[in-house]
């Protein structure tokens, strides 16, 4: 049976769009990117930094956390981030925490993310390992959850920030428009994942939605019409709205 592709996660890269684009501050250790964002160079032991030019791993089979047992209930929500690199098979290696909610809860994020399988990114359309950040949101319910890929976190902007970029709070979708199958690629049997760009206004709506890896067999426009039919809560700055861009990786598959 088909089903309606799902809208998986949010991926935040850049602040607020009216700034140039600029690179991610360094990562925790002294490591940070190449100093021309034109020409991405690996690190020492060849791995890229989420700089631009290179197109970011996409989660493709995303395992659920198992929470941990024998937490008191008031201990359970909070935020996890996990530090990694995907290879270019898609695996995730070199995991360490970098903002913890205790050590069974970091435990049961990297065996999520050491279950989890990754398109890996991409250097000028070849496979190359890079550097991201993961988060876990683990939830006082204990309703399923998943890692959500975070391309660089700023690690002086407080706990759990995503960016120690224009914003205070990212913006947080508060409804995804289901994205369905193009009938030539429902024919076709064709999935996958496309990755999609859009500033979110200060009113929370979509605007300049791009594909940025495509699909093709029609899924790109589709992917396209679910964002700018999703809604959001817009990021804000010193408690007032700013405009912000995201990446969204919306996943077709065939169940």
């Amino acid at each position: 049976m088909f089903r309606l592709a799902s809208i998986l996660a949010l991926v935040l890269l850049f602040a607020d769009t009216a700034l140039p684009q600029q690179q991610p501050p360094p990562l925790a250790g002294g490591e940070g990117p190449s100093a021309n964002p034109s020409q991405p160079r690996p690190d020492s032991n060849g791995a890229y930094f989420a700089v631009p030019g290179i197109v970011t791993p996409v989660v493709i089979e995303r395992a659920a956390v198992e929470y941990p047992v024998n937490v008191p209930e008031g201990a359970i929500d909070g935020l996890t981030v996990l530090k990694l690199v995907v290879g270019t098979d898609g695996l995730a290696t070199d995991i360490s925490v970098v903002s913890s909610h205790g050590d069974a809860f970091d435990q049961a994020a990297i065996d999520a993310i050491r279950r989890s399988k990754f398109d890996p990114g991409t250097l000028n359309g070849d496979p190359v390992p890079v550097h991201i950040f993961a988060r876990v949101r683990f939830f006082a319910d204990k309703r399923e959850t998943y890692p959500r890929i975070v391309a660089h976190f700023g690690l002086g902007a407080g706990p759990g920030a995503l960016s120690t970029r224009n914003y205070d709070k990212p913006p947080i979708a508060i409804y995804m428009a289901p994205a369905e199958f193009s009938e030539r690629a429902r024919k076709a049997k064709y999935q996958g994942v496309a990755l999609v760009s859009a500033i979110i206004n200060e009113e929370g709506l979509p605007t300049d939605v791009k594909v940025i890896r495509s699909l093709g067999m029609g899924l790109d426009e589709k992917a396209i019409e679910s964002v700018y039919r999703s809604r959001f809560r817009p990021a804000t700055k010193d408690g007032a709205p700013v405009a912000a861009q995201i990446t969204i990786e919306v996943n077709f598959r065939l169940y």
